[in-house]
């Protein structure tokens, strides 16, 4: 068992490739994502992602699904077809392979969510 306790571990200002239009930090608490890495003894890739408003991800694509539970604030979730709007208690779940964002984009609100793909899941931005 490994228990992180809320004053393990560092959440960093992020500055991987992906993110754009604000400030991002990332506190990894199992596997490795958005640059950040925790423990290695995970079965996958777990995060929480603090969004500041405006800030998102460019598209990428993953291949695993992902999953977002968000915790706080309102954000953004969507492809080049269609967007949703997210806030506290929603959950995504976005398909391997498709092209995406997420973030607090223009909400005018910070967000947070819970970031989870499989642990040799990649990511590739599709984006520039």
């Amino acid at each position: 068992m490994r228990v992180t306790k809320s004053s393990d571990g560092d959440t960093n200002q992020a500055n991987a490739p992906i993110f754009t239009g604000g400030n991002v930090w990332v506190r990894a608490l199992a596997g490795s994502i958005g640059g950040q890495n925790a423990a290695d003894d995970a079965d996958f890739n777990l995060a929480i992602v603090q969004f500041g408003a405006g800030a998102r991800t460019k598209m990428h694509t993953h291949t695993s699904e992902q999953m977002l539970y968000v915790v706080s604030g309102i954000g953004k979730v969507g492809t080049a077809d269609e967007e949703h709007t997210i806030s506290v208690g929603d959950f995504a779940i976005i398909p391997a392979g498709e092209d995406h964002f997420h973030g607090a984009a223009d909400t005018g609100s910070p967000m947070s969510h819970l970031a989870i793909t499989r642990r040799d899941s990649v990511t590739e931005v599709t984006e520039d």
